[in-house]
């Protein structure tokens, strides 16, 4: 069920001169289309094979009779689109009917970008826009024909508009909802500096301090904060959350610090002990593995407001815990809780609504600043404190490269120094196979030999949390020199001591997450190394993340880098996923266009927060359909 087809060029002496055509799974009578001598114009891809050109299922875009020019394409356009193939359906029929279908909607779409906004940047109406790109004038320019070929055109640009414009509106009123309640006033204490100083033993740094004047204006009001604290691995979220957290008590409420992990929460616990010990802050801790006896005694206490800082996971949210007075709450590594847990947590604040601090060490690229975090305001900290250098990174590959890395590191246990090594897995599958993954519990008990007398501990997520924690803590002290672990170690792990970062198998872990663990090792100040094992010379996408961590320490650039590569998923979802739905948008290739919708959605909801204008029907037309729908916000949305 196929023919062939020999296409000469009418000018011998171009090249190609010849092409054999083949066309499959014809129906009876095809090759009649094709008299000899006649005149034919295909689309198709041309390959080169055995010295020779050839085309497979080309489109047939025009057939004249023998001795004659080609003739003109009658109804189709001089530029035409290419769709999907539909089995059974000639490309032909398919154009046409897009093409009626693109007219009869440019009449009936309703554009739900308000006029006077379209004329500010040069944008043609939604109903243009759908028949332009399904019926592409003929005069246009070699650049505009290239720019509608790359998705560049101005009628592509106007339906990427139309939805972060939508998606802008969705996130500033979500903004408003929130901002709604009433929370407690807690005034800046007069002795701010002194105190906090005093605590900490050390002084804020610029970007602390900047970060903390505008939470301290937040917290002294009467409206709910809802604000972003974005900052590198050791650029002191703590401290600034801590502060924070005194000017709440000192007025009279009290905090909640929500971690993801147990290990998390104890290094919160550990860090904050000191300080608030210093200033008469009363704090607990509260785990699922804590004892059931300690617990109902702390969760009385918390009740009767005899604890000001309750620190914990997700037991906080647990029914039977109750707050006497909550006023702030804290939520780190936010991109691990969903939607539904941050609002449990919001609602303990009985009757009124706390203010809430976000913060993340994940590195966020500007168009997530303005979608996923959109209806928070963000504060950075862009800046380390003093003696803190960024490790030094490298890739190496293969069996000898590892075997001098290992031999490195025994030289630097010796001179009092401490490392991670991170592998992908726990433990061995259960049926092992050649090119298996690097796991952590096969890796310790070969660095035990290898590093002897060394001390070699082993941590990973199928372990309790108890026996985690003694492990961690005898890093800490000094009785393990080398942890060999899995990506539990990525957060919440602070070994002043710890100066070598060894990953197995990195081009097994994502982006973030290999910066995440960078971060682990030089917190003491000082030289630091990280070192990215991998088994051969990588390619592709590996190859890129490894190369991308390597070139720069600067988690921005790195953010934007991670973004390129893994692309947009799903951002309104309870488990925040990564970023919103969006058919025509990019939120990378978009991020000047997505900006300037920001703009014009907050401009427009202050001119009309309830879209009850005549000129914004359409708008509130279309938010509404696009809501009920879940074209926004995907429907799992908090």
């Amino acid at each position: 069920r196929w023919i062939d087809v020999r296409v000469t060029c009418a000018d011998e002496a171009a090249e190609p001169a010849a092409v054999a055509v083949r066309f499959f799974n014809v129906p009876p009578g095809m090759a009649s289309r094709f008299p000899r001598g006649a005149r034919v114009a295909l689309a198709g891809v041309l390959r080169r094979r055995r010295g020779a050109w050839e085309m497979a299922n080309p489109e047939v875009l025009s057939v004249g009779e023998p001795g004659s020019e080609p003739p003109a394409a009658g109804a189709e356009p001089a530029i035409r689109p290419r769709y999907p193939d539909v089995a059974g359906v000639p490309a032909s029929v398919l154009r046409r009917a897009c093409r009626a279908a693109a007219e009869r909607a440019r009449e009936r779409v309703t554009d739900g970008v308000p006029a006077a906004i379209a004329g500010r940047h040069d944008l043609p109406a939604l109903g243009e826009s759908l028949s332009r790109l399904h019926s592409p004038p003929a005069e246009l320019s070699d650049a505009e024909a290239a720019a509608l070929c790359a998705g560049e055109s101005r009628w592509h640009k106007r339906l990427a508009f139309d939805e972060l414009f939508v998606l802008s509106l969705c996130i500033a009123r979500r903004r408003r909802e929130r901002t709604a309640g009433s929370a407690p006033a807690c005034p800046i204490p007069a002795d701010r500096d002194e105190a906090i100083e005093g605590a900490l033993s050390f002084s804020l740094t610029g970007a602390q301090e900047r970060a903390l004047r505008s939470i301290e204006r937040d917290l002294s009001g009467e409206r709910p904060m809802n604000r972003l604290l974005h900052g590198e691995v050791g650029s002191g979220k703590t401290a600034v959350a801590f502060a924070a957290a005194r000017q709440v008590v000192r007025a009279g409420h009290q905090v909640a610090l929500m971690a993801p992990t147990e290990i998390l929460a104890e290094q919160h616990a550990r860090s904050l002990e000191p300080w608030c010990r210093a200033l008469g802050i009363r704090a607990a801790v509260f785990t699922a593995s804590m004892p059931r006896a300690r617990r109902r005694t702390s969760e009385s206490m918390l009740a009767a407001g005899r604890i000001d800082v309750a620190i914990g996971t997700h037991a906080l949210l647990a029914e039977g815990l109750r707050f006497s007075s909550l006023g702030l709450a804290i939520v780190d590594e936010q991109h691990r809780f969903g939607v539904a847990q941050r609002a449990r947590l919001r609602d303990k604040g009985e009757g009124v609504t706390p203010h809430l601090l976000v913060m993340t060490a994940t590195p966020i690229p500007r168009t997530l600043a303005l979608t996923a975090y959109g209806d928070l305001d963000v504060s950075v900290l862009d800046e380390v404190p003093p003696g803190r250098r960024p490790p030094t990174t490298r890739a190496l590959a293969g069996a000898e490269a590892r075997r001098r890395v290992y031999a490195r590191l025994r030289a630097r246990l010796e001179a009092g120094h401490r490392a991670f090594v991170v592998c992908p897995l726990a433990a061995p599958k259960e049926e092992p196979a050649d090119g298996d993954p690097a796991d952590a519990t096969s890796v310790c008990e070969e660095l035990a030999d290898l590093l002897a007398p060394a001390k070699v501990g082993l941590v990973h997520g199928r372990m309790t949390a108890q026996v985690r924690e003694r492990q961690m803590a005898a890093l800490r002290r000094g009785e393990l020199d080398v942890l060999v672990a899995t990506t539990v170690v990525e957060v919440g792990v602070d070994v002043p001591e710890a100066t070598v970062m060894i990953v197995e198998d990195a081009e097994r872990f994502g982006l973030a997450q290999l910066h995440q663990l960078r971060g682990r090792v030089g917190r003491g100040g000082g030289e630091a190394h990280c070192i990215l094992l991998s088994r051969a010379d990588l390619a592709g996408e590996g190859a890129r993340r490894l190369k991308a961590l390597t070139a720069t320490s600067d988690g921005f650039r790195i953010a934007e880098e991670d973004l390129a590569l893994r692309g947009p998923g799903e951002l309104f979802g309870p488990r925040q996923a990564g970023i919103p739905r969006l058919r025509f948008g990019d939120l990378r290739a978009h991020a000047d266009l997505l900006a300037t919708a920001k703009v014009e959605a907050d401009r427009l909801l202050e001119a009309d927060p309830a879209l009850v204008k005549p000129e914004h029907d359409s708008l509130a037309r279309v938010l509404a359909a696009r809501a009920d729908t879940g074209q926004v916000f995907g429907s799992d949305a908090g």
